[in-house]
């Protein structure tokens, strides 16, 4: 999706994927993605970027927990795994990718 932010003739627009529960901002750019081909090719790299940084997030969370020095660190770093891979998997299934 894209909102228009100086009004429906603006090319100014905030890139976003929507979910039941929350919105992730993609990038506000103009309406360069309309431009390329396929449509939207960009925002799909966008969408693959933040995919990768959620993962790599994952793997600082289990690190953080394997190495915690005590049990509140650790469920804490445990609890981040959780809600990152969670993201992921709702990302994943709302865009169909398995």
């Amino acid at each position: 999706m894209h909102l228009h932010l100086g009004g429906k003739e603006s090319d100014i627009v905030v890139f976003l994927i929507q979910y039941v529960d929350r919105v992730v901002l993609l990038e506000t750019n103009s309406h360069i993605h309309f431009r390329t081909q396929p449509a939207g090719k960009n925002l799909l790299a966008l969408s693959q970027s933040w995919l990768a940084n959620l993962e790599h997030q994952i793997a600082d969370a289990m690190n953080e927990a394997r190495v915690a020095t005590n049990d509140a660190a650790r469920g804490a770093a445990e609890e981040k795994r959780s809600r990152l891979a969670a993201s992921i998997a709702a990302f994943k299934a709302k865009a169909g990718i398995t």
